[in-house]
């Protein structure tokens, strides 16, 4: 397999010519398929597909790996819901009695995203005739003088539709290797003190940067980056964890690499 090389992600539009010319795509799909490659330019690939990527590449100054397909999968993520940061060290722990300790050196990856979620559940109401029935009913009352009534109420099951933003942090250490996840809407940010705000989102943010700090040797995703950098995030397409995991892979084969 072919990746991107180092931390920092090429742009987009870059990685679409380079991903155009080397499997010969259109512009539209190259596009599609750049915007969510995550700087892993092909898996599973001969020879002659992997010496195709080696042009473009060099031709916008992206510097690649070619590594062994399929690489080692990332560690299961456990969930955790506290950290403390004490004595250099971060104590990360969560249900079950997960604890870990991890050093700077320790981390490998930081990589961090916003994260759409549907949730779709079936609700019961009860509702009365429409206002056409009623218009209807009136109508024929007005004409026959029946008293007929209004009609009768009836019980409808619905099913609604919602989409929730959250926001995910992966943190891959060295030891085990190990693979810790924490969500914004399940997390105690005590760990933040006096920088501690009402905001779950903004208490993320303010973690990210923590973390970043604590750990200055781990590769940080784009999401990351954005985050520290002050930019919007709106413009990076994560559309499920698919990518985000897609994107801490290749990070950490990139650091290891």
């Amino acid at each position: 397999m072919v990746i991107t090389a180092g931390e920092k992600l090429p742009e987009f539009p870059v990685l679409a010519r380079i991903l155009g010319t080397a499997s010969k795509l259109d512009p539209t799909t190259a596009a599609a398929a750049a915007r969510h490659c995550w700087g892993v330019l092909g898996r599973d690939l001969d020879e002659a597909a992997a010496g195709a990527l080696a042009g473009p590449c060099a031709d916008f100054g992206v510097k690649t790996l070619a590594l062994p397909f399929p690489p080692p999968p990332l560690p299961a993520a456990e969930r955790i819901k506290r950290a403390v940061f004490q004595d250099g060290a971060a104590v990360f722990t969560g249900t079950g009695g997960l604890a870990v300790t991890a050093t700077p050196g320790g981390v490998l990856a930081l990589a961090a995203a916003p994260i759409k979620e549907e949730t779709l559940r079936t609700v019961k109401t009860t509702e009365g005739p429409s206002a056409k029935e009623k218009a209807v009913r009136m109508g024929i009352m007005a004409v026959t003088g029946l008293p007929i009534g209004m009609g009768k109420t009836k019980e409808v099951t619905k099913e609604v539709r919602s989409s929730e933003l959250s926001f995910y942090l992966d943190i891959v250490l060295e030891e085990g290797p190990r693979r810790l996840r924490l969500s914004s809407d399940n997390f105690d940010f005590s760990c933040l003190k006096e920088k501690k705000t009402y905001s779950s989102q903004v208490n993320f943010r303010l973690l990210c940067a923590e973390l970043a700090a604590f750990a200055p040797s781990a590769f940080r995703n784009a999401g990351l980056l954005a985050m520290l950098e002050g930019k919007p995030l709106t413009p990076l397409p994560y559309d499920s964890l698919a990518d985000l995991e897609k994107e801490t892979l290749r990070l950490v084969l990139a650091k290891r690499g």
